[in-house]
């Protein structure tokens, strides 16, 4: 088995458990965002380097859909420490994925963006009302966030990394079509 394929057997034997708790979640995600670290590049210093991924776990999207969707419900009142994490995890998740350029379209047309604006909008809300005395700890988890966001954005509508490029001369094509809520 390569690490994908192991991944997606794992899910496959515990679909109902990944689906039910939570925690077990934040760990089959934690173990699969390990496997393609190399994929995150939210410094935009080089282009980052596409994951091997054949294919994707069944009903994993729906899965993270449902996941997201409840972390951004749970966000305008405020994200506990564990919610944070699992957006966070959710966000590098589907960067990896889209990193596999063929899954770019899918991840574009799904309502995920949507989710990670509205997260992103709270977060940096989050940052601007801060004071140097509050916790440093908040901020860096809301920086992260929102450079991931950045880097999530990035996927969809460069994936072929064309303004890193821009210096170095040639682009390839464009990405998912932008959505109008992130043009206003």
């Amino acid at each position: 088995f390569t690490e994908c394929e192991r991944l997606v057997e794992q899910w496959r034997l515990q679909k109902g458990k990944l689906r039910r708790d939570p925690d077990y979640l934040r760990l089959w995600l934690e173990i699969f965002i390990s496997s393609y670290d190399r994929c995150l590049d939210v410094d935009f210093e080089k282009p980052p380097i596409p994951p091997v991924i054949s294919l994707l776990p069944d009903n994993i999207l729906q899965v993270l859909r449902v996941q997201l969707l409840q972390c951004v419900q749970k966000a305008s009142a405020g994200l506990e420490q564990e919610q944070q994490h699992l957006a966070l995890l959710l966000l590098k998740f589907l960067i990896i994925i889209c990193r596999n350029l063929s899954n770019v379209e899918e991840i574009g047309t799904c309502s995920y963006i949507n989710q990670i604006i509205t997260m992103t909008t709270l977060y940096i809300q989050q940052l601007k009302s801060k004071t140097k005395e509050k916790e440093l700890a908040d901020q860096t988890q809301a920086e992260e966030f929102v450079r991931h966001a950045l880097a999530f954005c990035e996927s969809l509508y460069d994936p072929y990394h064309n303004w890193r490029h821009r210096v170095h001369g040639s682009g390839k094509s464009p990405g998912a079509a932008i959505t109008v809520l992130i043009m206003t």
